[in-house]
């Protein structure tokens, strides 16, 4: 031990704090939100043509919805457009068709006509064909046989010409027909899809908007995709706590360890609970920050305090426990050239007492020589001072 000078004296009780002897529990710290046991996902709707979505509109968060109520919008748009452009669609393939199965029937029955004049020709044809020869010239009866096979010849060009005629226009009107089905059939898809972009609670609850990937909450104007979460409809009836921890602590962590959490909104109330699950896999903590961290499930103990889902959190995770061990305030001990270094209170001023260190937590550090229980220690390093 060293006694200082006198310009180090002590500079009041304000800047000491008391060495004990205690329990040192050590642990891993520990960063999240509460969530709610009772949650129910809220995505985009699952639409083939549509992969990612505007938010037009979004129910506050905290509020209490009924089932069918409605809780988010996003812009339709594209699909009113789109809704638009297929009616159109829709309607000139409907006239289209309907026009053609007119044609198709005024084809038909012309068709129809001709056949039955080259069926008459023919029948007159063959009557005078068939005439007595002492009532006709062996050359006029050559003319009138030869006049028949010309008859019976328009005939079967005719038929020939309607089975054509008739099967080009039954594979046009099926192409048409087809068309004006899929604008028709598309037309009410994208009916459904407007109606469905107006989201609606599918369950009485209080609407929760969960961090993103991002760090932040969805609000109105952004822009998510298919899959992601943009709100939870939760019951507040239980919470646990969804806590993330560094890479470097993993090995640390097990279940049924104990915790302890402060939240950012209450801080001076502390909630108690332990490890439930971890993680398998370490995450990227956020877009923005490329560390890795352990998500951990932490269950909670009973508490009056008022819960709500999102809630952030501060706390650690219990990894063991030092019973009884002569512990100094961090703040309290420094390091100089020649080690660990405390001032301790003498009579009104400080001395330097060098420090034999065991284990430490995040605010306290175990003590094996140096300081004794009840020694009063300067949080402030009089030599810096000065």
């Amino acid at each position: 031990m060293v006694a200082l000078a006198a310009c180090t004296h002590a500079s009041g009780d304000a800047q000491l704090v008391e060495v004990k002897q205690d329990d040192l529990v050590l642990g891993v710290d520990v960063t999240g939100e509460l969530q709610a046991v009772d949650s129910t996902d809220i995505k985009p709707p699952q639409l083939g043509h549509v992969w990612e979505f505007k938010i037009s509109m979004l129910a506050p968060e905290g509020q209490d919805v009924k089932e069918n109520d409605p809780v988010i919008g996003f812009d339709p748009s594209d699909q009113v457009r789109e809704l638009e452009n297929m009616q159109n669609e829709a309607e000139a393939a409907q006239k289209k068709l309907e026009k053609k199965r007119d044609d198709a029937a005024l084809a038909r029955r012309d068709d129809a006509l001709k056949i039955a004049q080259a069926e008459a020709d023919l029948k007159k044809a063959k009557l005078k064909a068939d005439a007595p020869v002492d009532l006709s010239s062996a050359i006029a009866l050559k003319e009138l046989q030869l006049d028949a096979q010309n008859a019976e010849l328009g005939l079967e060009a005719a038929k020939h010409h309607a089975e054509q005629a008739k099967r080009s226009d039954e594979a046009e009107l099926r192409q048409l027909g087809e068309k004006a089905e899929y604008a028709k059939r598309r037309t009410e898809e994208l009916k459904q899809t407007v109606a469905r972009m107006r989201v609606t609670a599918p369950r009485g609850g209080t609407i929760v908007l969960p961090v993103g990937w991002r760090g932040d909450k969805h609000k109105v104007g952004d822009s998510v995709s298919r899959m992601e979460v943009v709100m939870q409809i939760v019951g507040l009836g239980k919470m646990v706590a969804h806590g993330r921890v560094d890479e470097v602590d993993m090995a640390r962590i097990a279940e049924k360890q104990p915790v302890s959490l402060r939240l950012d909104a209450q801080p001076d109330v502390v909630l108690r609970g332990h490890v439930q699950s971890i993680a398998t896999s370490m995450q990227q903590r956020s877009e923005t920050d490329p560390s890795k961290v352990v998500h951990l499930k932490i269950e909670l103990d009973a508490t009056k305090v008022t819960l709500r889902p999102g809630m952030r959190f501060r706390g650690q995770v219990e990894t063991d426990k030092l019973a009884g061990v002569i512990q100094v305030p961090a703040e309290a001990v420094f390091v100089h050239a020649d080690g660990p270094v405390a001032y301790r209170d003498h009579g009104g001023s400080l001395e330097k007492v060098k420090l034999v260190l065991g284990r430490r937590s995040a605010t306290a550090i175990e003590v094996k020589s140096g300081l004794a229980a009840g020694d009063k220690v300067s949080r402030v390093d009089p030599e810096s001072a000065w």
